[in-house]
């Protein structure tokens, strides 16, 4: 990655670590020949589509892949019992 991409990254990274809709420090961002790419996971789909948007917004040049992967939370199948 060359140092412009890296620059790049840092901002978008930064970018996405201070905004109250996101706060995604476990995203992982990479730009490869032109593209960015974003994996990771978070927890709504609300909360994936803000960060495509912020990087889109950020990288207007630039096609953005959107990797990120929503987690599923299921339900306990009983609760757990605590000892007190």
């Amino acid at each position: 990655m060359n140092q412009e991409y890296q620059y790049l990254v840092g901002k978008l990274q930064e970018a996405l670590a201070v905004d109250d809709h996101v706060n995604a420090l476990d995203i992982r961002i990479s730009i490869v020949n032109g593209r960015v790419h974003l994996n990771g996971e978070v927890p709504t789909e609300e909360r994936r589509a803000a960060v495509h948007r912020i990087a889109r917004e950020m990288l207007p040049d630039l096609e953005v892949r959107n990797d990120i992967t929503v987690l599923e939370l299921t339900a306990a199948v009983r609760p757990e019992a605590l000892d007190g």
